[in-house]
């Protein structure tokens, strides 16, 4: 018969205080962590625990720089992810990763008149887009002869449809500022103070281009003038400017062939101005002064601003206009 094994007189000499000790470590740890964070949950960052500011974003430049004159920057952040080089965002085409922005976005402010197609194919929120040009809608100017040419990363396109540049009638661009108040109180009630306020000072700002752009081009009165490219037709409706417009770039010296049609143009037109998105290269400025024409820059400014602002641009470009002699 095998002999019983006694489990009391196994351990009788065996020393347990170092073995509670341990334990007592053990559990002093285990009631530590279950008195603070979960496990798996991040270290609390005291910006994780202020409020998500909202984002609005925009299909060009004019647009962001009123919806910033609008809202404050503590609870809203406004953004136009197009760079620099998108030189008309009318015809720009954002990446996949860029159209994501747009997906997360909590408002996003369109043009209207058929501006950024891309938005037709995008699947976007349709209760968080925003057309700023809905209440002037039958006051967009159809293009007509419209001709394919490239300029910038925009691509090849046409400038067919309606014409883009509302905002150069300074009169529609409060009316896009309007819509744009009116939207951002609608959804953001408790901020309507701060939006009444700015929104006072925007239009009032707006309204000086609008009676300094008057005053300029009443001045010229009906002096033919000639335009790069056809983008300043509500400016040409709006103030009554007399332009012929041309389709060049000026990082591009025209063809023989475009010299030839302006030639013929000049003896019907006399012509001794030409208004410009931005400044043409040196060959072009030296035919332009062989046929004693003189040159200003007025950009439109329907992408991101490189120097000022958009209010800025539009100071210089008047002027540039004022210097105009009649």
């Amino acid at each position: 018969m095998k002999p019983k094994i006694s489990f009391k007189n196994k351990f009788a000499n065996f020393d347990v205080a170092p073995m509670c000790v341990f334990f007592s470590v053990l559990i002093a740890l285990g009631c530590l962590q279950g008195c603070g964070r979960p496990q798996n949950q991040a270290p609390v960052n005291q910006s994780q625990n202020q409020q998500q500011k909202t984002l609005i974003m925009t299909v060009n430049g004019p647009l962001q720089y009123m919806a910033e004159r609008l809202v404050d920057p503590s609870w809203a952040e406004v953004v136009f992810p197009a760079d620099a080089s998108v030189v008309d965002p009318a015809f720009w085409n954002p990446s996949p990763a860029i159209i994501r922005q747009y997906q997360e976005a909590d408002l996003i402010l369109l043009h209207g008149g058929d501006y950024a197609q891309w938005v037709k194919t995008s699947s976007l929120m349709t209760s968080r887009l925003h057309d700023t040009s809905e209440t002037f809608r039958d006051r967009f100017i159809l293009m007509e002869d419209a001709i394919v040419h490239q300029h910038g990363p925009e691509g090849e396109h046409s400038h067919e449809g309606y014409a883009t540049t509302t905002w150069l009638d300074f009169e529609l661009a409060i009316m896009h500022a309007n819509s744009i108040y009116e939207a951002l109180k609608k959804r953001w009630p408790e901020n309507s103070d701060t939006l009444e306020k700015n929104h006072s000072l925007l239009v009032e700002d707006l309204q000086k281009l609008h009676g300094a752009m008057k005053t300029v081009c009443n001045r010229m009165g009906n002096i033919p003038l000639l335009a790069s490219h056809p983008v300043y037709q509500y400016a040409e409706r709006a103030y009554q400017l007399n332009l012929h417009s041309l389709h060049w770039e000026p990082d591009a010296t025209p063809e023989e062939k475009e010299w030839l049609a302006l030639d013929a143009y000049l003896k019907e037109t006399p012509t001794e101005w030409m208004i410009w998105e931005d400044t043409p290269n040196e060959e072009t400025q030296n035919k332009l002064e062989e046929r004693g024409i003189q040159w200003i820059v007025f950009r439109p400014q329907g992408g991101t601003v490189s120097n000022g602002n958009f209010l800025s641009v539009m100071k210089r470009n008047i002027g540039s206009l004022a210097s105009i002699k009649p």
